[in-house]
């Protein structure tokens, strides 16, 4: 592993800075259902600001895929690529919602009706990448546990972030309220993708590519055996 290539998994750390400032750079837009005047109302407000949020979420779904493909590379087994997979798909479903916001942005004075059906799109456009988010947590636990190429407690914590995936899908069947799409099951389960993100590329950066533990094991009895 060369100098340049030890350093790719602090993209994962990048993409939790860029999607951490799309919730800085302005507030939460309002959640699925909200009435179309409020709806209206905050994208006018908050123009220029959601122009910047998309800019910085584009960049955060490129830093996502590079982690991916990263952490496929150190792992290399089928698991990992559908981790990968897997983040493609959520990188895909992020950028169809930043259209959307765009979209609200592009207009500083939306019509109220058609402002709320996009803003209900974007956060249900939300709501379904925890079913990819889902599928690359799952995925990467498998592949942790699997090859011990990383600490089994990695591979833990993935299982319950994706957990916390499931469980926010209660909010396909939630009325307009603290449980709707973009409440607060979403962003729990979205603060735990990226904790969990946060917690792998630090890992990754500590450890070299070489030095997993089933390497070692595999070193230890040819060393006894001389």
């Amino acid at each position: 592993m060369n100098r340049y290539q030890r350093w790719l998994p602090i993209s994962g750390l990048l993409a939790v800075v860029a999607l951490g400032l799309t919730g800085l750079i302005s507030t939460p837009p309002p959640i699925a259902g909200a009435p179309a005047a409020d709806v209206a109302q905050y994208y006018a407000r908050h123009h220029v600001g959601l122009e910047a949020e998309s800019l910085s979420n584009g960049l955060a779904m490129i830093f996502l895929v590079v982690f991916a493909a990263t952490f496929h590379a150190r792992v290399g087994t089928i698991p990992s690529l559908v981790a990968l997979v897997a983040t493609a798909i959520v990188a895909a479903c992020m950028l169809i919602e930043v259209a959307a916001f765009q979209a609200l942005a592009y207009r500083p004075n939306p019509d109220p009706a058609r402002a709320a059906l996009l803003n209900d799109f974007q956060s249900f456009a939300f709501q379904v990448t925890t079913f990819p988010a889902l599928l690359f947590l799952v995925a990467a636990a498998v592949a942790i546990l699997s090859s011990a190429t990383l600490p089994n407690w990695l591979g833990l914590a993935a299982v319950a972030a994706a957990v916390l995936q499931a469980v926010s899908w209660v909010s396909f069947f939630a009325p307009p309220g603290p449980l709707a799409a973009g409440a607060y099951p979403d962003i729990l389960a979205f603060g735990a993708l990226l904790g969990w993100l946060v917690a792998c590329s630090v890992t990754m950066l500590r450890r070299r590519g070489g030095d997993s533990p089933s390497r070692y094991s595999e070193a230890r009895p040819r060393l006894r055996s001389q």
